[in-house]
This record gives C-alpha cells, structure tokens and sequence, in this order.
C-alpha cells in the first residue's frame, strides 16, 4: 500500500499539495501502514482462534468455554475490523495514484471478487460441511456435500456463504460505489477542501468531530439493522463501516493528515487508556442502572465508538513513527497476508473439529489452535504463490 509520509527530517514535503495532477506528487510509500496491515491480520487469526473457546456461535466450538477470554475478544471487537477498513480506504487512495478508474475497477475485480468466488466454492465449504455435521446432518462423502453448494441456495438455508470473506464484496462496493467521490475528492478543489479540514483538526479536539457520523450512524440505523455480513440488509454496519473507509481515504490522502496523527499519537494513546477505563467500566454490573434503555444506548455508543477511533488513531501514529521503513520481511509478509486471510478460518475449523474431544488445558490448546492455523496458511501460501494460477485464484499480484 502507498501511503504518503513527511522526509526524512521529519517536515512535510515542500512539493505542492495542490498540483493539477493528483499523480504528479511523487510519495515514500507507508510502511507503517504496511506493518499495520500485517499486525491487523495476524490479530484476526488469534481472534478466530479465541471464537473457539468462547461461548457465541460459531462453526465449531470447544467442548469447555472460556467466560473471561470474552472480555478481552470484546476488547477487540470495536476497532479490529474498524482499523481494517480505515487501512482499506487508505490503499484506494494509492492505488488510484498508480492508475485511471477503468484500471482501477478491473484491478478491484481481479483481486476481489476472482478469490471471492473461488472462495466460496471451494475454501468455504469445508467450514459449513463441519457446521452440518456437528448438527447433526449426514452425508455419504464431504463430496456428497459439496454437491449442495451448487444447488446455489444461501445459506444458512442452503450450503453457499461467504463465511468470513465477506469483507470483500464490502470493499469492493465501496470501491466502486465511490468512484465518483474519490475524483471529488482527487480533484483540485477536492484536496483543497481535504486540506483545510486537515488544518481544522490540527485544532484541540476537532479532530474528534470527525467520529460524529460513525456515532449518528450507530444510533440511528444499529437499533433497527443489526449486523449480518450479508451486504443486503447491514444498513448499519454497511454504512459505519463505508464513513471508516472513507477517513482512511482521506486522512491518508494527505500528508498534513497524517503528520496530526504522528504527531499527536501520544495524545491519541492517553486517550484509548482512558477510553478503555470507560469501556469495561460501563460493562460491570449495576454501575449504569439509573440510566434508562436509552440512555444506556447513548452511553455505550459513546464510549465504544470513541475507544474504537481513539485505538486506530494510536496505532496508525504509532505505526508511522516506530515501523515506516521498508524490508525484505515486509514485503514478504505483505504478499502472504492476503492468502493468509483466505486460508485462516477454513484451518481454524478443520483443527477444531478434529480436536473437538482432545481435552487439555486452555493454556495449551490455544496456542496451538493458533499455530496449527499459522503454520497451516504459511505452508499453503507456500504452495499457491509459486504458480500463476493460483496467484491469480487468492489475489496476488503476477
């Protein structure tokens, strides 16, 4: 992902942000972001991995749950797949530098919605097949199953999901739907604009309002379209999920953006501590009962929102100062992340339904659940990146 970054001295570039070419600028790629990316991702597999052991549904489960490790997967739940967005919008951005909208869009398709497809139709399947069996579902074969995939009904009626790879046909609407506003917003007067805002929030606290429209959404559209990751009727998630794209995009389209987050990650830190004091607080028991329904609403809304904004704040500031420099380590990781995502969970089930009755401690068996899964998507990311195909199939570049 091509992101932009002050020199090397630590000043903003003395190119001008407003040439009449948005390409013509050239920009040090972001490898903070680039590191963030792979961290972000590495966390989504120890959070699959954890959805093994606590007690919400999932496709497989362990046969004794954790309680406690739900605490520290709710810690999570409010900025992972946030970050991941932001991180999203963030690579439109670049990518946009390096070709025009008709390259872009073909670009998109190849690396989306090709791993998608094939996703579904063949790492997906070994997921729900699980599912089935464990409720108690019989088929003569896995191959007797797999046969049902084809009759094309959705699941959970029918055997055809996107399963955790939903993520996909979200960013690729979103990249898109958003073609028209990403030229606005490329244009002249559309980073004029981006660069005023970006000299607002370098005011105390107004960088903060830019959460307000994520807030708006969450409590106008949460109550009535909780989430489903089906793309249809996510109105909430759909459109939380499309404004975190969307900042992404922008603050990483411009350098005074990001020099605020560096610069101010510190302030962004003591805010995520102090947040996150918020967040479990509210969570105990009795300490909100004078608060009606509603007013319970607003609270955790606030609170959960603005932990979530004020983590990814941290980490991108974080990232940028400690972690902007490039390496073979990264590059490489950088090219298996992708197929990481693809093959994780598929892995995480398979070994979880095999150790289903192996009974040992917690302490033992997470860490390697998470390491069967690792080293399970490594040795097939191994195999696949060697081949044209197959580079094609989990999108990686040629």
């Amino acid at each position: 992902m091509n992101q932009g970054v002050p020199n090397a001295s630590g000043t903003l570039a003395t190119t001008p942000a407003l040439a009449a070419d948005p390409n013509s600028a050239p920009r040090r790629r972001e490898y903070g972001l680039d590191w963030l990316r792979v961290i972000a991702f590495v966390i989504l597999i120890g959070y699959h991995t954890g959805m093994y052991f606590v007690p919400w549904p999932w496709s497989v489960k362990n046969r004794e749950t954790s309680e406690w490790l739900t605490w520290v997967m709710i810690l999570f739940n409010h900025w992972r797949l946030p970050l991941l967005f932001f991180i999203s919008g963030a690579g439109t951005w670049f990518n946009l530098r390096r070709r025009g909208y008709g390259n872009f869009a073909l670009e998109r398709t190849r690396r989306l919605l090709l791993p998608l497809a094939f996703g579904m139709f063949v790492i997906i399947p070994p997921q729900i097949y699980v599912e089935r069996i464990l409720a108690g579902w019989h088929y003569a074969s896995y191959f007797d199953f797999w046969g049902t995939v084809f009759t094309f009904v959705a699941y959970p009626q029918g055997n055809l999901s996107w399963h955790h790879l939903w993520f996909l046909p979200y960013i690729f609407t979103y990249s898109l739907l958003g073609l028209p506003l990403f030229a606005l917003l490329r244009s002249t007067s559309g980073r004029a604009l981006v660069e005023r805002l970006a000299r607002l929030c370098e005011r105390p606290g107004w960088i903060y309002l830019v959460n307000v429209p994520n807030i708006a959404v969450a409590l106008l559209l949460g109550p009535h379209w909780p989430a489903t990751n089906n793309l249809t009727s996510d109105w909430a998630n759909f459109t939380g999920s499309l404004l975190t794209f969307l900042w992404g995009f922008i603050i990483c389209g411009n350098d005074r953006f990001l020099a605020l987050v560096e610069r101010r990650r510190r302030e962004f830190l003591i805010v995520s501590a102090a947040m996150l004091v918020l967040f479990y607080g509210i969570r105990l028991d009795h300490v909100l009962a004078a608060f009606s329904g509603m007013g319970r609403a607003w609270i955790f809304t606030l609170v959960d929102s603005y932990f979530g904004m004020a983590v990814i704040l941290t980490l991108v500031g974080w990232s940028r100062s400690r972690l902007n420099r490039d390496s073979s380590a990264l590059r490489y990781a950088n090219t298996a992340v992708y197929p990481f995502y693809i093959f994780h969970q598929t892995i995480t089930v398979l070994l979880g339904y095999a150790w289903i009755d192996w009974r040992v401690p917690f302490a033992i068996k997470f860490p390697l659940l998470f390491a069967g899964t690792f080293l399970g998507s490594w040795a097939l990311f191994e195999v696949t990146r060697r081949n044209a195909v197959t580079r094609l199939l989990f999108g990686m570049k040629p």
